[in-house]
């Protein structure tokens, strides 16, 4: 697969940067991660040292498979998005070796734990910023990045109609990806006005496993 050259790795690194500047100048939410005050037992909390330990951490070890407490897979896991987010806007800008398709997750990620905190607009354009060029996105299992994007865009901007043409595309295409994905949007369908922190997780917004379309 091909991915987007340095211009656009650049531009995303500076879209990064602008979203760490906004959050703290209008909230608190992308806080550094703070001592716990004492006699406070935090379970977002984590030490300086496990905060420098976690920006050391291989991309894999970091996003995806975590069990390292300061990594962004665990914070998000115990539902720490805020403390997830700023130590993947750290990463983001501390690690210029990232490949195309790593730039891509962390940011992706980085806008689903801006939406889990509400932060509609930032998450927006976090999540366009994945978009991948026509010539990129063949995939041997016909896997539709793009569709799924946009309906996740089309769901925190309250677009119903891009939302419902984005989970029939995906549907129709073959591929368990796309169908995953699909169920993904689905829920957010059902929970349309709900928060994204309620409509994307486990519970009554979720259907069963979706079978494709003809």
């Amino acid at each position: 697969m091909k991915f987007f050259g340095g211009p656009l790795l650049t531009s995303v690194l500076f879209l990064s940067s602008i979203v760490l500047l906004s959050s703290c100048q209008y909230t608190n939410l992308a806080r550094p991660i703070q001592n716990a005050p004492a006699g406070k037992v935090d379970a977002c909390y984590t030490s300086q040292i496990q905060q420098a330990e976690a920006l050391l951490l291989d991309f894999r070890a970091f996003d995806q498979t975590g069990g390292h407490p300061a990594s962004a897979r665990d914070l998000a896991m115990k539902g720490c998005h805020a403390e997830a987010a700023h130590v993947t806007e750290r990463y983001i800008v501390e690690h210029s070796g990232l490949s195309r398709r790593e730039v891509d997750v962390l940011i992706w990620h980085l806008g689903q734990h801006k939406s889990h905190l509400g932060r509609y607009e930032v998450a927006s354009a976090l999540f366009l910023a994945t978009l991948r060029p026509s010539e990129a996105t063949s995939e041997p299992d016909n896997f539709d990045w793009n569709t799924y994007a946009l309906g996740s865009w089309a769901f925190l901007n309250k677009e119903p109609l891009l939302l419902d043409h984005s989970i029939k595309t995906l549907r129709r295409k073959a591929g368990q990806r796309n169908l995953i994905n699909a169920r993904a949007l689905m829920g957010l369908r059902n929970c349309f006005d709900k928060p994204y922190s309620l409509a994307i997780g486990p519970g009554v917004c979720q259907p069963p496993p979706v079978t494709p379309l003809p």
